[in-house]
């Protein structure tokens, strides 16, 4: 008697070829384990992210993609769609997750957060005054007036719950949007056709035209024209950047920060997360910021980020008088540089230090 399929004991029927099947796609399973573990493995202690950061960066992750996925589905079909599911585990799935960019982005704006998060409460001079951005909201010039309340507009908007959808640059929220549109589609599969990739890419097209429109409104803008209507004198620079820091007023300082060195708020925000801080005494020396200022935002620094070193930060401020200010500006003068040129340098020195 010819044998067939085993009889189902409780589950469904399974043939020959999903037996296959599976047990092809544990094998693969397998090898994307072990070449996982490898990578893991070969992460040096320093450059391993903490639990804290890797669940952070996770959780924002999470939020942005569901926030655009949940705009994207109202856009294309408010009654829902048969079939698709959340976007994010087909990113993961996809390697697109790991986008370079995108992990660069959310490790930054996590490690800003918790920077600014271990800056002490009011760490003013005068604890009973109000702060900078508090004054500068009751300045009688309207235009200091009015930039400083967009500045505090923008930052409650930014802990709304739809800011998930504004949070990266205009480049990376482009790029997300396609990935999970396509995500959405092809979770679709054979339900859906034409009419939903073109209903799809329309709300797609939507959503780009809205985040540049709301780019203007967002933290990061208000902040750069509050400290063009600042404009201090070179002379005030370090008074305005202390109190900044000393406010736990983070995009403010590095909008400061940003226009006194002629840098991109990017660049600038790199140059306030890296522990060693290297990169920013010189470029603070560059803006003949006084040495004793200097010291006074890196032991804030220093108080709010575990990862520095306190005691190598005071040996290189001490440093800084015996080196010559041109080479500070040298630094200065390549970080103006537009970013684009910078990285295929970088590229480049690469390959030839090979």
């Amino acid at each position: 008697m010819a044998q067939g399929a085993p009889e189902p004991r409780g589950g469904p029927a399974i043939d020959a070829q999903d037996l296959l099947a599976r047990a092809a796609a544990a094998a693969a399973r397998d090898r994307a384990l072990g070449e996982a573990t490898t990578r893991d493995l070969a992460i040096p202690e320093s450059l391993r992210l903490d639990e804290r950061t890797r669940s952070a960066m996770l959780i924002t992750l999470e939020q942005i993609v569901s926030a655009i996925e949940g705009s994207l589905r109202r856009a294309v079909a408010p009654e829902g769609f048969p079939g698709i599911g959340p976007a994010l585990p087909l990113l993961h799935a996809a390697g697109l997750a790991a986008d370079r960019a995108l992990v660069d982005e959310l490790l930054a704006q996590i490690r800003l957060e918790q920077l600014a998060s271990g800056l002490p409460h009011r760490a003013a001079e005068h604890p009973a005054r109000p702060s900078l951005i508090n004054r500068l909201a009751e300045h009688p010039a309207p235009e200091l007036s009015g930039a400083a309340r967009a500045l505090l507009v923008a930052e409650s908007r930014a802990r709304s719950p739809e800011a998930g959808r504004w949070m990266l640059p205009l480049t990376l929220h482009h790029r997300l949007l396609w990935w999970v549109a396509s995500a959405m589609r092809e979770q679709a599969g054979t339900l859906a056709g034409v009419a939903l990739d073109a209903a799809l890419c329309a709300a797609v097209a939507a959503e780009c035209a809205l985040a540049e429109q709301a780019m203007e409104h967002q933290v990061e803008a208000a902040a750069l024209r509050l400290a063009a209507a600042i404009a201090p004198e070179p002379r005030e620079r370090a008074r305005v950047l202390l109190e900044a820091l000393r406010d736990r007023h983070v995009p403010l300082f590095l909008a400061m920060l940003a226009r006194s060195g002629g840098v991109t708020f990017a660049d600038a925000r790199g140059l306030l997360l890296d522990p060693g801080a290297e990169r920013l005494l010189l470029v603070l020396h560059a803006l003949d910021v006084p040495r004793q200022a200097i010291a006074e935002l890196c032991f804030l620094l220093s108080d709010a980020d575990p990862r520095r070193d306190l005691a190598a930060l005071a040996d290189a401020i001490d440093m800084l008088a015996a080196l010559d200010i041109a080479e500070a500006r040298a630094v200065l003068a390549e970080l103006r540089l537009p970013p684009d040129y910078r990285a295929a340098r970088a590229a480049l020195r690469g390959v030839r230090a090979r």
